[in-house]
């Protein structure tokens, strides 16, 4: 179980052979054997300092062409494999192998932002680490980066979703690596779009960026094909530049946006995207706007900051998303006001419990009626209860079990309310994602709803307890933030 975990989240950086053998063009092959001796390597990477990595020379290449045309005394890039195929340190494990696996590559180089190689991997090695087991999965979400491929990456991630609820792993695992695939997609989008814009008039991107997501995906928690919650912090540049460098990121943002709708994240119904000046700033530009959301005293103000607590990276090193995490960390110390208006607006998120504790079902609309909303009526309020009380004490962390985590370190929630949380988090987690996956199967548009006559007793009983859970958290807060005792 937890090798499913780690292969779908792990990094090559934290996986890859440090210190490779490497050797510059001008080397000659007989130098170039003489260090693979010494060093008991069976390849050399062949690096210059402009370029980075320009080729590999293995013991294929000595079998197939040193052996039989060469002297010796040529230099390496004669008998070199070029182009190589490499891989980025950040990348994540599983598409290593799945590019090693396509292309019959024993061995890969492990390459930085500037193309140097840092490390090799070794395909034998990573395969045991995934676990056999696991190589479908691999190849199945390890499409090529056209649309139609991306496409089918969605197809698949909800299909293995299920391969990992019948191995029984944990809903918030399923949700990270949910979220994981999701990020990834997203990084490929981006990278084809800078990729094509810099081969059209657009050129390289005018100034640093980041693109983040927020929502579910900054918390690593998605469901089944959420909305696109994202956005993009640019490094600062001269405000007589703006035009033409903000001319960039809108095409880059439009053409985004239009590639993750393609393969299967629906547009977010409240733009909270890229395309969106209110989403697309400068560092400097962001620090300012969410300086006046603290200002102004409003419950829009405090939703917009409600959406924007819980971000990630998706795209670029994370130095300008980190500068700006700190500063809104910052604004939430200076200025409790801003979380006094977020209290109140996550007021308007009751709990499906009615009178006498009984779970209440949705009456309005016909087609739902007799179940029940768990994000709406369970998920949001946890979530949103959760995320209040670690802002206040100053926690950075995103997701809502590690936040639970370190409310318990902090002394702010007692070793009973802790255990509460995770239990309720992980019972409406699995019981959404069970019926969305359900809605799946039957061709239903995926939702929220759960009806109660599919939960066994046993469930009622368990959610009926965790909604009360989160009721009572709800009134800890509310005790927080007003001194009002219930």
């Amino acid at each position: 179980m937890q090798s499913q975990t780690q292969i779908f989240s792990c990094l090559v950086d934290e996986f890859f052979r440090p210190g490779p053998l490497i050797v510059s063009p001008d080397t000659t092959v007989r130098e170039a054997l003489a260090a693979m001796t010494e060093n008991r390597a069976s390849h050399a990477l062949v690096a210059d300092s402009q370029r980075g990595l320009v080729g590999i020379f293995t013991e294929r290449d000595v079998t197939r062409r040193v052996a039989l045309r060469c002297e010796g005394s040529e230099p390496i890039t004669a008998v070199m494999t070029t182009p190589v195929r490499s891989i980025k340190r950040s990348d994540y494990l599983y598409r290593a192998i799945a590019k090693m696996r396509r292309f019959d590559l024993r061995h890969m180089p492990i390459v930085d932002e500037g193309n140097q190689p840092v490390g090799i991997i070794n395909l034998h090695d990573a395969i045991a680490f995934a676990a056999s087991q696991m190589l479908g999965q691999i190849d199945r979400l390890t499409q090529e980066g056209t649309l139609d491929g991306l496409r089918e990456i969605k197809t698949a991630q909800v299909e293995v979703a299920e391969q990992w609820f019948a191995d029984h792993l944990p809903a918030p695992e399923v949700q990270s690596l949910l979220t994981h695939i999701n990020n990834d997609i997203y990084l490929r989008i981006v990278e084809q779009t800078l990729s094509d814009m810099h081969r059209e008039e657009f050129g390289k991107p005018p100034a640093e960026f980041e693109a983040i997501v927020m929502g579910s995906g900054g918390r690593g928690e998605n469901f089944l094909y959420p909305d696109q919650d994202n956005g993009f912090v640019v490094a600062d540049y001269p405000d007589d530049e703006h035009t033409r460098i903000d001319r960039f990121f809108i095409e880059l943002a439009e053409r985004m946006t239009r590639d993750l709708a393609a393969v299967g994240f629906p547009m977010c119904k409240g733009h909270v995207m890229a395309t969106n000046p209110v989403w697309r700033k400068t560092l400097p530009q962001w620090r300012a706007q969410t300086t006046g959301w603290f200002a102004r005293r409003s419950t829009f103000a405090a939703q917009l900051s409600d959406i924007f607590f819980d971000f990630q990276p998706v795209y670029g090193d994370g130095r300008l998303s980190r500068s700006l995490r700190a500063h809104v960390a910052g604004l939430c110390r200076q200025n409790p006001v801003v979380l006094q208006e977020m209290f109140t607006a996550e007021t308007e998120r009751h709990v499906a419990l009615g009178l006498f504790g009984r779970l209440r079902t949705e009456r309005d609309q016909p087609e739902n009626r007799g179940k029940i909303n768990l994000k709406y009526g369970g998920l949001l309020p946890l979530v949103g209860s959760v995320r209040l009380l670690a802002l206040r004490v100053g926690i950075e962390e995103t997701p809502t079990l590690r936040r639970v985590d370190s409310l318990h370190r902090a002394g702010v929630l007692t070793d009973d309310e802790a255990d509460e949380m995770r239990s309720a988090f992980n019972l409406i987690t699995g019981l959404l994602l069970q019926q969305q996956l359900r809605d799946y199967r039957d061709g239903k548009k995926v939702g929220n709803f759960v009806h109660l006559h599919d939960l066994p007793r046993r469930q009622k009983k368990l959610l009926k307890g965790s909604l009360k859970a989160v009721d009572s958290l709800q009134k800890k807060v509310r005790m927080e933030f007003t001194g009002e005792i219930f």
